[in-house]
């Protein structure tokens, strides 16, 4: 029978160390990827939220500004501020 020769060296603990460190370096940088989408996520749903309230404001006010101009409207201040059509002479046109 043969005897089994015994290493003069120790296994090294450097490669499953530096093994471990990449693993947990991995996991952490896998966690703020996640964690920077979810953050995104959240700040997309709040724009998209943004967005329909100023289109909603934005439908109110073009509203809003056609009531104002609106030619029954403004014939009535007029007449209320003695307003009429002009006179011939007082329409000037540039070339």
């Amino acid at each position: 029978m043969s005897r089994r020769i015994q290493p003069t060296r120790r296994a090294s603990r450097i490669v499953p160390a530096i093994l471990m460190i990449g693993i947990a370096v991995l996991g952490f940088a896998t966690l703020m990827i996640r964690l920077e989408t979810t953050r995104e996520g959240y700040r997309l749903s709040a724009l998209r939220e943004d967005i329909l309230r100023l289109e909603d404001e934005n439908r109110t006010l073009q509203l809003k500004v056609a009531e104002l101009s609106s030619h029954e409207r403004l014939r009535t201040l007029a007449a209320d501020f003695n307003l009429g059509p002009p006179q011939k002479g007082q329409i000037v046109t540039s070339p």
